[in-house]
């Protein structure tokens, strides 16, 4: 990071399955994905959205990181599954390539 760079927006929030539910269908109606992570006891691997979603609901997920475009800036959504809540951790990523 420059001097003149600002850090990056970060947001932190524990939600419940449903809030989590439909933050995946609002990531996949809403955004144009860029990656996503799934680390799970046995593996950690690039996959889909739908593929992390269905991960979450079997209970296997241990982090989901996504990032994606979303009003022509980037984000990344760290999804930490938990019981009773998740944890998210979302954060507006420096964009250093160029716009769309």
């Amino acid at each position: 990071m420059t001097p003149e760079e600002p850090l990056p927006e970060i947001l932190q929030a524990e939600w419940a399955s449903d809030q989590i539910m439909a933050l995946f269908a609002d990531l996949d109606a809403g955004t144009e994905i860029q990656h996503v992570q799934l680390r799970t006891d046995s593996d950690d691997a690039a996959v889909t959205l739908a593929d992390a979603e269905a991960a979450f609901v079997q209970g296997t997920a241990r982090a989901i990181q996504v990032r994606y475009r979303f009003e022509d800036e980037l984000w990344s959504d760290t999804i930490l599954p938990g019981d009773p809540t998740t944890k998210i951790i979302r954060s507006r990523l420096p964009d250093h390539g160029t716009s769309r």
